[in-house]
């Protein structure tokens, strides 16, 4: 089947619903979607007759290898993009064209409206996003392909540490190892954050070594123009027991317990997952299983739901945030298909965190776990003791 095809031709006829003659299709992503295109730089124009991709000479050798069945526009140097836009949809004749009003800058927009002033435009919002919810059986292949790329790169990390690698000495090796298992590069910039740092969701990466904490988060991707996003929280293998020197770690937290509650909330979600579930009663799952918990030692004025501050997850697919969107705050409902991320996390500020990320795929009756890194403490794990000054 020819699954790009059947996205364009789903596209075209819901111009009448939006009361449009043309869409004009703008980010990146969407572009890709429809059109197989890889490259950046170029619009997309669907009429109820027509398909063009409008771009200029450097990607022009490029779109006829992977554009076949579209009708190609090549601006020359001596035009902008928007305006061979601008021509096709005047020679088109449509009179009302969709823009993508959650995509399309401001600029963009003024700009189109001077060069086509016979035209209405018409800002729809998330039209090609919902479709791409949704993945094919090849789309979800390819996200199997990253995270499998992505798991020979973690594997490769884990064995290279050494105790005087820094933060951002850490990153730039996660970002080797991406590209050297097969990715084009990261999906984002890697997260690696020592001790007491793990407390920040997206620690920008500094000096800190892995030897001055006793636990380490990673949280990565790889982009294969399909992306995928996985995190693991690990004990460092230079410094399992506090000590002096990672004494910023003030507040006497046991890790095994930490992780064992976080895992205990990812497994209440994952066994929700299925057509037709609510996202934010997964959020509520998760929040509950933690307000239930109860730290040995610890903070113990606040619920540790407190502790998780972010969403619960979202989907994956050509952008490594996409829809759904799976938090309190979100109407999106699952369906078969969807490829979504699960990260629940706990933030202890003075002590650090534990995130553990996986990327799921919602099945007709259930889910399909597609990473495979172990999500369980190895047994030999021992008792996290509270910091010395």
């Amino acid at each position: 089947m020819n699954y790009v095809q059947q996205r364009r031709q789903t596209l075209t006829q819901n111009l009448k619903k939006h009361g449009v003659d043309a869409f004009l299709v703008s980010a990146v992503p969407n572009v890709t979607y429809l059109t197989n295109f890889t490259g950046d730089s170029s619009y997309y124009v669907a009429t109820s007759r027509h398909n063009f991709i409008v771009s200029d000479t450097r990607y022009e050798e490029q779109i006829r290898e992977e554009c076949t069945e579209l009708e190609v526009v090549i601006r020359g140097h001596d035009k902008t993009t928007l305006e061979a836009v601008a021509e096709v949809l005047n020679k088109s004749g449509a009179k009302n064209v969709a823009v993508e009003g959650n995509r399309i800058t401001l600029e963009e927009l003024e700009q189109l409206k001077g060069l086509a002033p016979r035209i209405t435009f018409v800002p729809v919002y998330g039209e090609v996003e919902a479709m791409r919810m949704i993945k094919d059986p090849g789309e979800v292949e390819q996200i199997r392909a990253a995270i499998r790329i992505a798991e020979r790169a973690y594997q490769m990390f884990i064995a290279t540490l050494r105790e005087t690698d820094t933060e951002k000495e850490m990153v730039d090796a996660m970002d080797g190892y991406i590209r050297r298992a097969g990715g084009r590069g990261p999906a984002f910039q890697p997260i690696v954050a020592v001790g007491e740092r793990g407390a920040l969701p997206h620690a920008p990466p500094t000096s800190k070594q892995l030897g001055e904490g006793s636990k380490l988060l990673v949280d990565w991707g790889v982009d294969l123009i399909y992306k995928c996003d996985l995190t693991r929280t690990i004990r460092s293998p230079f410094a399992t027991v506090p000590m002096r020197k990672n004494k910023f770690e003030r507040v006497g937290v046991n890790f095994e317990e930490v992780y064992n509650i976080v895992l205990s909330a990812q497994n209440a979600a994952l066994a929700m997952i299925r057509p037709g579930v609510k996202v934010k009663e997964i959020d509520a799952a998760v929040r509950k299983v933690f307000d239930s918990a109860k730290l040995k030692k610890g903070p113990r004025d606040a619920k540790l739901s407190d502790f998780f501050t972010h969403g619960l997850g979202h989907g994956i697919g050509l952008e490594v945030h996409e829809a759904p969107r799976i938090r309190a705050n979100s109407n999106d409902v699952l369906d078969s298909g969807m490829v979504i991320s699960i990260e629940p996390a706990l933030y202890i500020p003075g002590w650090g965190g534990v995130r553990i990320e996986d990327n799921v795929l919602v099945t007709h009756n259930g889910c399909t776990l597609l990473s495979t890194i172990a999500r369980q403490l190895p047994s030999e794990e021992a008792p996290e003791e509270e910091p010395t000054e």
